[in-house]
């Protein structure tokens, strides 16, 4: 998911932080530093809309099927979930898919299974640290049973929950299970498609690969790089932490990491109960926030030469939806820019619509239309 920072009343993003480091802690201050500094809010993603809450109360998401895995780079098992429609052959579209941050692939079943009753394959994978592709200590790799740890001491192992070796190991991860799908089933139009920062994946993977073997690409409501427009910024605690009231950035920590301690935690989630999951990552290091965000915000657009799907709620709180428009119309492949009615940022994903719409870009991009649609 997203975060962005304010100074004033000019948008400063997570790059522009993360170049100046600490430094930039006093001035972003919104009122002025005070006897007693307000501290930040942990009242999250607010409350679910309408129509999302009908949905909570009415059962909420499917169950996943069984999760598979893939080995990466460094050993680490990567988990994914394979959502096969009935009777495939490998003959129709296939999606590789990205949660966003804090969140992992299970949160997105209703996608999964929606797509598989379209006809659609549908791979959904759980980033590295996040989900079940972690370690609960060093060495001791598996299915997490239990909360999550998040000690701050900067020490990496592969999977620890939140992290990465580099910025872009978890774009070579990303390459990793397209090229498996790739393999396993080569007559599959492939598309990939990726949910907030997980659209941030998407559009980094892209802009330093480009989407030579791809068909395609989704991105529902995509945090694609730090200066990206947003509607609620905020700085609390005398500027020391900084973002919206879902995603918080701690500058002294930012500037411990750009002194060198790279797998320090800068970032740190929060969410209201009706988004909450035993298996969400409320952390992530430098660089896992650099990973899951474009290279450079001026020129990824460029990169995205297949036609894109551009989808985003219609309440979302996070994103300034015209701004939203304007990004997608930067894309070459631009195609459709779509708004789902009465969902949030995160209810977008649990969307039947949503998920319909997608299965209909995968088989024909040509046929899905700009506009507005219902989210059931």
């Amino acid at each position: 998911m997203a975060v962005a920072l304010v100074n004033g009343r000019a948008r400063v993003g997570l790059v522009a932080v993360f170049a100046a480091g600490v430094g930039l802690g006093s001035g972003l201050s919104a009122g002025g530093c005070q006897d007693a500094c307000e501290p930040p809010p942990e009242f999250g993603l607010g409350e679910p809309t309408a129509w999302e809450q009908a949905f909570l109360d009415g059962g909420g998401l499917p169950p996943s099927p069984p999760p598979s895995q893939t080995l990466a780079e460094d050993g680490l098992a990567l988990v994914h979930y394979e959502w096969i429609p009935a009777g495939w052959t490998g003959e129709g579209p296939a999606v590789v898919f990205v949660h966003g941050s804090s969140a992992h692939a299970a949160l997105y079943s209703l996608i999964g299974q929606t797509l598989a009753d379209e006809g659609v394959y549908a791979r959904l994978i759980d980033l590295r640290g996040h989900g079940r592709s972690v370690c609960l200590a060093e060495d001791a790799c598996g299915d997490p049973s239990g909360p999550r740890s998040f000690v701050d001491d900067g020490r990496y192992w592969a999977g620890r929950p939140g992290d990465s070796a580099d910025p872009d190991q978890i774009v070579r991860d990303l390459r990793q299970h397209l090229d498996e799908v790739r393999a396993a089933w080569p007559e599959a139009p492939l598309f990939v498609a990726g949910h907030s920062s997980g659209g941030g994946v998407v559009s980094r993977m892209v802009a330093t690969g480009g989407m030579a073997g791809l068909s395609g690409a989704m991105l529902l409501a995509p945090f694609n790089h730090p200066e990206q427009p947003q509607n609620e910024l905020g700085s609390w605690d005398c500027g020391r932490v900084v973002g919206t009231d879902y995603a918080h950035v701690h500058l002294p920590v930012l500037g411990a990491a750009r002194r060198g301690e790279v797998h320090r935690y800068t970032l740190s989630f929060h969410k209201p109960p009706e988004y909450a999951d035993p298996l969400d990552t409320l952390w992530n290091s430098y660089t896992t926030a650099q990973g899951m965000a474009a290279p450079d915000p001026e020129s990824f657009h460029a990169a995205f030469t297949q036609p894109t799907l551009w989808v985003v709620g219609e309440q979302d709180a996070l994103f300034d939806l015209d701004a939203s428009r304007a990004e997608h119309a930067r894309m070459p492949g631009a195609a459709a820019f779509v708004v789902v009615e009465d969902t949030s940022h995160v209810g977008i994903s649990w969307s039947a619509g949503t998920a319909r719409l997608l299965a209909d870009f995968a088989k024909d991009p040509a046929s899905v239309a700009a506009g507005t649609i219902s989210p059931g």
